[in-house]
């Protein structure tokens, strides 16, 4: 049997619904025997936050090994930070930042089995120790690996060629090299994560119509064509370039086991659409297995109890489900 894997848990910005969320999904008492969560904050701010979402969750103010049966909490900050929810403001930004910092260093150290992290605010967040767009590229930086974004739910994942970069940069960054590297990191991933035999995969044209035989570009015949055909040679199974909007809009996606588009929207227009709040982002060629919602901070609703915790708990049980398969295959 498979040891219970620890998971690091940052709380994200504590202005938005990350700590709502992630009491409303231990209070499922079922996942305490799937993982052992560690949450990086403080015993009193956690508190607090149970008091006024009113969830009974069973809480441990962690000192040496984590214990199972509850939400165990690592004390990061000595001065308890208030929330003021729904605004930005740079000290939740420094909050949110060491919670990430402290999770991601644990698992880094061994002490944590895999990641998974509550939605920050990247304008608070931004700084001169964390210059990056985003989760994916900050742990793509730390480990030195190539991070490739992956959302999921259930038989439907759309993997990012491109991610949060501007769109005037997009064309630039699909190229033959790109398109290789990801695609054979999205196999393995399939493979290896989702058990996935032969993982078939669609890649999405760049231009309108996939360039329309190049009458609107010529980036999908040049680029993504030959890198396709160079796939094959290796052995894996690749389609396109498709249009991404008969794509989705015909269902087509139910016939492979992943999509992988060149832009973020993309790719997440067509998986939000069909699946907003119950997905898992999941970043993958890192040495360990980090997800997080598919959603952001919701400023718009932070502090009210109306959060729904689903996308969440799913996140959390996909970094159990993903953790045990890797153990099933090292």
């Amino acid at each position: 049997m498979l040891a219970l894997p620890i998971i690091a848990i940052s709380i994200g910005d504590p202005n938005g619904i990350g700590v709502e969320i992630l009491l409303k999904t231990f209070q499922d008492n079922s996942l305490f025997e799937q993982c052992i969560p560690v949450v990086y904050a403080n015993e009193a701010f956690i508190q607090k936050q149970q008091l006024l979402f009113d969830t009974q969750v069973p809480l441990d103010l962690m000192d040496g090994t984590p214990k199972q049966g509850v939400l165990n909490i690592a004390a990061i900050w000595e001065k308890t930070p208030e929330a003021a929810f729904g605004k930005q403001t740079a000290k939740a930004g420094v909050a949110a930042f060491e919670s990430l910092q402290a999770a991601a260093t644990a698992v880094q150290e061994g002490e944590a089995d895999a990641l998974v992290t509550a939605p920050i605010n990247k304008a608070a967040i931004k700084s001169h120790d964390f210059p990056f767009m985003g989760h994916t590229h900050y742990l793509g930086a730390l480990w030195g690996g190539n991070a490739l974004m992956l959302l999921a739910h259930d038989a439907l994942r759309v993997a990012l060629l491109t991610d949060h970069i501007p769109l005037l940069k997009v064309t630039a960054a699909v190229t033959i090299a790109s398109v290789k590297q990801k695609t054979r990191q999205l196999s393995k991933t399939l493979e290896n994560d989702f058990g996935c035999q032969m993982p078939k995969i669609a890649l999405l044209g760049l231009n309108p119509h996939a360039g329309d035989q190049g009458v609107i570009g010529n980036e999908d015949d040049a680029v993504i064509k030959s890198a396709i055909e160079d796939l094959k040679k290796e052995g894996i199974e690749i389609s396109g370039p498709f249009a991404a909007d008969s794509f989705f809009g015909q269902k087509n996606y139910r016939n492979f086991d992943a999509v992988l588009s060149c832009y973020h929207d993309q790719g997440l227009v067509g998986f939000k659409t069909l699946a907003f709040g119950h997905g898992v982002n999941i970043t993958t060629g890192l040495p360990f297995v980090r997800t997080s919602p598919d959603h952001g901070t919701a400023f718009d609703i932070a502090g009210k109890g109306v959060a729904s915790h689903i996308s969440f708990a799913a996140a959390v049980q996909m970094a159990c489900t993903i953790y045990n398969n890797r153990q099933k295959t090292d």
